[in-house]
Formats: structure tokens, C-alpha cells, sequence
């Protein structure tokens, strides 16, 4: 399509709302994936925290001499909490994954080009 001037100056409103509204739409991605990457960050927190009480509990139970270590209720407390940040770590995982950054580029090599062809 060639270049309108008279097209562009009838419908510059029309073009500049979908700028700013490309702009506004880029904007609330990346919020989105700032705010999932930090909450993952808090995730992996919280995870190293309950895996460090899991270990503490454990050697605490090995020095008493408990013959069964699955039966200590708080052990199995730590674990059920242990696999629900590890399940929501997954989903926040999954949706950031899902996000498209419009930054990133894709770059393709010309087909017709050849490296005998490319001066340097």
C-alpha cells in the first residue's frame, strides 16, 4: 500500500489511539512479568526456608531415635506445605513461560543470500 498523505491526516486520531493503545497493552505485559518473576522469586524463598525446616526436622528426629520418621506430624505439615508452593511455583512458572515478550525479536536469514555474497 503506498503512502496516503490525504488517508493519514483523515484518520490520524484512529492512528494515534492504536499507538497509544499498543503502547498501554506492551506496558501492562510487562508489569505482568515483572510481578510473576517476583513472586516466583518469593516462591523459591519460601521453598529453601520449608526444604531447610524439612532437614532440620529430620536430623532432629534422627538424634531422638524415632524408629518412623513419616509418622512425626510436623514433618508431614512441612511437606504438605513444601508441595504447595512447589505446585503454585509451577503455575506462575507456567503462566510467565506463556507470556510473550514484545521486545524480543526473531531474526531470519535472507534466502537468497549466499556467504559468497555478503561483502564484509
Amino acid at each position: 500500500m503506498s503512502f496516503d498523505l490525504r488517508y493519514n491526516l483523515s484518520h490520524i486520531g484512529d492512528i494515534f489511539i492504536g499507538a497509544v493503545q499498543k503502547t498501554a497493552d506492551t506496558a501492562m505485559q510487562c508489569s505482568k512479568d515483572v510481578f510473576l518473576t517476583y513472586d516466583i522469586g518469593l516462591l523459591n524463598c519460601k521453598k529453601q526456608k520449608v526444604c531447610r525446616a524439612v532437614g532440620e526436622r529430620v536430623s532432629v528426629l534422627i538424634k531422638e531415635g524415632g524408629s518412623d520418621i513419616t509418622k512425626d506430624a510436623t514433618l508431614s505439615d512441612l511437606i504438605t506445605k513444601l508441595n504447595s508452593i512447589e505446585k503454585d511455583l509451577a503455575v506462575h512458572e507456567g503462566a510467565r513461560t506463556k507470556i510473550v515478550n514484545p521486545f524480543k525479536t526473531m531474526r531470519f536469514a535472507c534466502e537468497n543470500t549466499t556467504k559468497s555474497e555478503v561483502k564484509e
